[in-house]
């Protein structure tokens, strides 16, 4: 497991709100995130369901780019990734047909990417949700909770 974030993975411009929302909110010591989609340049990525119009591999690349999304708006509302002290909990939503079963493995790849990105910090306590629908079809949703430094 890598102790540093690598500089070819470079954390992405935070998302901007889809509704009357803030994509991160905080406390003293608590940063929160609202829910993060597959969304690149904010368009929708990977719409569909895991098992049918979307397949597995698919469906992980999608969780690695909602993970990726849901740092950014940490690190933004921290007030830069170096104010994560580190993540603690991370929820990972999966929309998939009713006998998909592999909800872990698609989970895995949106761990992979926050320890990608915030190293050691980035290993949290997680789960993995199937789901029958999620905002604007999206096949995942991420949330994560992290520590300020």
């Amino acid at each position: 497991m890598p102790s540093e974030a690598r500089p070819e993975d470079p954390l992405p411009a935070a998302p901007p709100p889809q509704g009357r929302y803030v994509p991160a909110t905080s406390t003293d010591h608590l940063v929160l995130t609202a829910g993060m989609t597959p969304r690149v340049d904010g368009v929708l990525r990977h719409v569909g369901r895991v098992g049918a119009e979307v397949s597995l591999a698919d469906a992980r690349t999608a969780a690695g780019i909602a993970a990726g999304n849901a740092v950014a708006a940490a690190a933004a509302e921290a007030g830069g990734i170096d104010a994560i002290a580190r993540a603690l909990r991370l929820t990972v939503f999966v929309r998939a047909v009713e006998d998909f079963t592999d909800h872990p493995k698609v989970a895995d790849a949106a761990s992979d990417r926050l320890v990608e990105l915030l190293g050691d910090r980035g290993v949290v306590a997680r789960s993995a949700v199937g789901v029958a629908s999620l905002p604007g079809g999206a096949c995942v949703e991420v949330e994560l909770t992290c520590l300020r430094a």
